[in-house]
């Protein structure tokens, strides 16, 4: 390997006052990487926030404003007020009107200032720091293809906008997937501002699925090479496109904090990453942390619900929002538990009506929370902030530390609903169904019984403390691929169990990505044909990532192949199909999702027609399995392919879509799944539920996959820094993938591996793909 390349300009610039009379501590610095991350090292929280706010700016200008204003609820004073933007975490189309007044009816400026009021001031110094830096950005003239500067919408940050942000993030899994449902909620004969959303169900049930795909390990002293140190793995995943997505930045503030890592956009912290001493990642949990509520209604006044015999009114909640063409009300109904929701499968009715009741509204904790565990410099301080904070809003987390132990958590924020309510508080209406196939707990909300339990120990009224939270310390290793707690390491006797139900199942299947993660911790951990000597290395692990195994498929395809052998022809809805060229590819498919195997596309395809279990993870439904799953062998079972006429037509169904989009049934992966950036495809080895996991968009007719979902982005860049030297980062270097341009992990997705040996020791990487943007133009004050 060459050496690391230093290709970008270095920029000091002041911004207190006069020249003259500036001090150090406004000053700050930040380098760019060949790759384009910007390295900001300071003196202060401010002056670092400043860096960050400037070159987080530089980057994501666009998309930063218009997430800003449409947070603030200001799209209808610039643009027509009934034009409407897709929204793809409330699944669908809202009008701009409509998002100005319920985003203005979930961020009021006295939950804002409760947010401000809570952080302490090194975040509130960091906050003031990134406005002002992201402000001085947006006052210069600026780059080519930032177009927002001409719009009417445009304008600079305020601090405000930066704690709506950090109130908004938390609601990403719970609030924010019922926005339609909150806007649409009209007493029964009331004049209706918009239709209630006949797709609530399945989109939330779809979003159980998507929304998990991240990939995290930590390998302790008993599992690295030599026994000596930790390695830590974080493969995070979030949308490609739009204003939900990750950054990736290295922030020094001398003294304090030295982490590179990333976070979702406008947040001025970092939410994953590593420090010399410490890495850590997050995934999405398990937990059902929302609770929608059935009401019973008073028969005399729908508005009015009942609390076992007592009668309780809803609050009416008026929000005026400014359009262009005046002013317009709108209006929410606020019960004890939160907002009236109506969708078509939740209707409000004279009889009945349903609240959402979100704990993450109370979650103002989670902006220092990750500051401090940024600041951690051992697993066991990270755990500690977890249990003392208590504001990680949805996520698992792994970390190892250079004295090689190990930690894995969930203590997210979720509503505390005991067992023994979930018992008695069961509904029986359609809507029970969404508890079976969402994150939520659905419940009788008339009953007082049934409100969340109060713990003292929790630092949020009605959330479940730390105490009842699945975690552990280890120094082997640990691993979590968004299924439960209760499979997170090899060693059986690490198992968690006996926690709520709430939190997440127990002793049931895991997905494939856990499946294969422990598969790939053994093998790293005892040797293998691709990992060699005992014990992991950031380079072992990567060859394993990349290696791309497909486990499905060497669980189901001998079975497929010996039956379609067998059975060569299928009939599906009165027409025979030859399966002959479908069995034959696969037979000759190496079962790896590399850019080069000849089938992947073709059994992807195939598994899309299948039934899958409604879970974070991939797995086929247990109808599929000859061998049930035994809790005894989770990575083992379940096992065996039942073919049917059903899987028979499933492959038949799969080998048409491809045929009729002219695309080789064995033509390699890399020709049929890319994208395309700047004029350039890209191709993309990986698969939409293996390990190395991505997820399909777009399908063209004779060029295969060319756009990833907006739901799951590339899991391929591999972030590493190079040596340490005097504690500072000299610099950071990305790969993605077998032939992708390099610099898209800061817009996509992220692979952090840190080896973390003592004083850690990162590798080095040449590589010889250049910047896709010019960054030789200074910083200038």
């Amino acid at each position: 390997m060459g050496e690391f390349r230093w290709g970008f300009a270095v920029a000091l610039f002041a911004l207190s006052g006069a020249a003259a009379a500036r001090d150090r501590a406004d000053d700050v610095e930040i380098r760019y990487t060949e790759y384009g991350v910007a390295h900001i090292e300071a003196d202060t929280y401010e002056a670092a926030g400043r860096g960050y706010g400037w070159a987080l700016a530089q980057d994501n200008l666009c998309v930063v404003v218009e997430r800003t204003i449409t947070l603030a609820g200001e799209r209808s004073r610039s643009m027509s007020a009934q034009e409407t933007y897709i929204d793809p975490f409330a699944g669908g189309a809202v009008s701009n009107v409509d998002s100005d007044a319920v985003y203005t009816y979930l961020f009021p400026p006295s939950l804002t200032n409760r947010v401000k009021r809570s952080a302490s001031r090194d975040m509130r110094d960091l906050v003031r720091g990134f406005v002002d830096g992201f402000n001085r950005y947006a006052a210069t003239e600026g780059a080519a293809g930032e177009a927002c500067r001409a719009q009417n919408w445009f304008r600079p940050l305020t601090e405000e906008d930066v704690w709506r942000r950090i109130a908004h993030v938390p609601l990403l899994e719970t609030s924010a997937g019922v926005l339609r449902e909150i806007i649409a909620a009209t007493p029964p004969g009331a004049e209706r501002a918009e239709a209630a959303p006949a797709d609530t169900l399945s989109r939330l049930a779809a979003l159980e699925t998507v929304r998990g795909a991240s990939n995290a390990a930590a390998f302790g002293r008993d599992g690295v090479e030599g026994g000596v140190g930790g390695m830590s793995f974080s493969n995070p995943h979030y949308a490609w496109h739009g204003t939900e997505r990750l950054h990736a930045f290295h922030m020094h503030v001398r003294g304090e904090l030295n982490v590179f890592g990333a976070t979702a956009y406008g947040l001025p912290f970092p939410m994953l990453g590593f420090s010399d001493t410490v890495g850590w990642s997050i995934t999405h949990t398990t937990d059902k942390r929302s609770t929608l509520y059935e009401l019973t209604l008073d028969p005399s006044d729908p508005t009015r619900y009942m609390i076992g015999s007592r009668s309780e009114r809803m609050r009416a909640v008026r929000v005026v929002v400014q359009t262009g063409e005046g002013r317009v009300t709108r209006t929410f109904w606020e019960t004890r538990y939160g907002p009236v929701v109506e969708g078509e499968n939740l209707p409000w009715t004279e009889e009945r009506a349903y609240a959402f009741a979100d704990p993450e509204r109370g979650n103002l904790r989670f902006a220092d929370q990750f500051l401090a565990v940024a600041r951690a410099r051992n697993v066991r301080e990270i755990q500690t902030v977890l249990e003392t904070e208590m504001g990680s809003p949805w996520s698992n987390m792994t970390a190892a530390d250079s004295s090689g132990e190990v930690f894995y958590s969930n203590t997210s924020v979720a509503a505390n609903i005991t067992d023994a309510q979930l018992e008695r508080c069961a509904i029986t209406s359609p809507a029970r169904q969404y508890m079976d196939l969402a994150d939520v707990t659905t419940l009788n909300g008339s009953d007082p019984a049934c409100a969340w339990t109060m713990d003292r120990r929790a630092s949020q009224r009605g959330i479940i403390p730390p105490q009842l939270r699945p975690a552990m310390v280890r120094s082997d290793v640990v691993f979590n691929s968004n299924d439960s707690h209760w499979f997170a390491t090899l060693d059986q006797a690490g198992r968690l169990e006996g926690f709520q139900r709430v939190i997440g199942p127990e002793r049931t299947m895991r997905g494939e990505r856990t499946r294969v993660a422990a598969l790939y911790a053994r093998e790293i951990m005892n040797g293998g044909e691709l990992t060699g000597a005992p014990g992991a290395t950031p380079d072992k692990w990567e060859r394993l990532f990349y290696s791309s195994r497909n486990l499905t498929a060497e669980l189901v395809l001998d079975d497929v192949i010996a039956d379609c052998q067998r059975n060569p022809s299928v009939t599906v809805e009165t027409i025979a199909f030859d399966l002959g060229a479908a069995c034959a590819a696969l037979a000759a498919w190496d079962r790896r999702d590399t850019l080069d195997s000849r089938g992947s596309a073709l059994f992807a395809e195939f598994m899309r027609k299948l039934e899958a279990v409604p879970m974070t993870g991939f797995a086929l439904a247990p109808r599929y399995w000859r061998e049930a799953f035994d809790p005894a062998d989770p990575v083992g079972t379940p096992r065996g392919f039942v073919v049917t006429d059903e899987t028979r037509q499933a492959l038949a169904r799969a080998s048409y879509t491809l045929i009729s989009g002219n695309i080789a049934l064995d033509a390699p992966l890399g020709e049929v799944q890319a994208v395309t950036r700047n004029g350039q495809r890209l191709p993309m080895s990986g698969s939409m539920f293996t390990y190395h996991m991505v997820r399909p968009g777009g399908f063209t007719p004779g060029q295969g996959i060319t756009e990833i979902s907006q739901w799951r982005q590339l899991h391929s860049c591999r972030c590493t820094g190079a040596r340490w030297r005097a504690g500072t980062f000299p610099g950071h270097v990305c790969a993605i993938d077998q032939s992708l341009v390099a610099a898209l992990c800061r817009h996509d997705g992220l692979v952090f591996t840190a080896a973390l040996r003592g004083r850690a020791v990162f590798r080095r990487r040449d590589s010889s793909a250049s910047s896709w943007r010019d960054r030789n133009a200074p910083l200038r004050k």
